[in-house]
C-alpha cells in the first residue's frame, strides 16, 4: 500500500492547489497521466484519461470549485471542514496534532490552513515510505471523508472533467482500501 499511498498523496498535492506552471509541466510531460494510470493499476481500478484542458480553464474551474463561487462554494478544499462542517475546528486541531506527533510541520511560506487538501496530500506522500500506517490513517481519516462529502459534487460541478476524474479514482482506491481494512 506504500506506493499507492504515495501516489494518492502526490496526486492530491499536485492537483488540489491553484493550477500553475508545475501542473502545466506535469500535464504536458504526461507525468500526471502516468501517475493516474499507475494508481489505477495498483488500486485495481479502471484507468481514467484526464481531459486535455488548457491551464486557463483549469484555473477557472479550480477557482469556481474551491476558492470563490457566486452561488456558494461547492467544495471547500479543507479536510477538517468535511469532518466538522466548519473551518478551524476540532478536526483541524487533531490534524495539527497528528502532524506534530509524526514530525511534520507546515512550511512558513504555506499560505493555506494546515488541513488544505494539498497539505494533507503532501503529508500522506511524505509518510508513505517512513510511516505507512500513519499515511494510511491520514488518507482514510482525512482525504476519504472529504471525498465522501464533496467528491460527487466536484464531479457534477467540474465543467472540465479534470477534478472529477481525479476525485473519482482516488475515492475508489481509498474506498477499496477502507473495505479491505473492515
Amino acid at each position: 500500500m506504500g506506493a499507492t499511498l504515495e501516489l494518492i498523496g502526490l496526486l492530491t498535492a499536485a492537483t488540489f492547489r491553484s493550477p500553475g506552471v508545475a501542473l502545466e509541466r506535469d500535464l504536458q510531460s504526461g507525468r500526471l497521466q502516468e501517475a493516474l494510470d499507475e494508481l489505477a493499476r495498483l488500486g485495481g481500478q479502471k484507468p481514467r484519461r484526464l481531459p486535455d484542458v488548457p491551464l486557463s480553464e483549469l484555473q477557472a474551474s479550480y477557482t469556481s470549485l474551491f476558492v470563490a463561487n457566486p452561488g456558494g462554494l461547492p467544495a471547500p478544499p479543507y479536510a477538517g471542514y468535511a469532518r466538522d462542517g466548519k473551518l478551524m475546528g476540532a478536526a483541524q486541531q487533531a490534524l495539527e496534532n497528528f502532524y506534530d506527533s509524526h514530525g511534520l510541520a507546515v512550511n512558513d511560506t504555506w499560505s493555506e490552513l494546515p488541513d488544505h487538501l494539498a497539505a494533507v496530500g503532501e503529508a500522506v506522500a511524505l509518510l508513505s515510505e517512513s510511516d505507512p500506517e500513519g499515511a494510511r490513517s491520514l488518507a482514510l481519516g482525512y482525504l476519504r471523508p472529504w471525498l465522501e462529502r464533496f467528491g460527487r459534487i466536484v464531479g457534477e460541478e467540474d465543467e472540465t472533467g479534470f477534478y472529477g476524474t481525479i476525485c473519482t479514482l482516488i475515492s475508489q482506491v481509498l474506498e477499496a482500501e477502507y473495505e479491505a481494512e473492515s
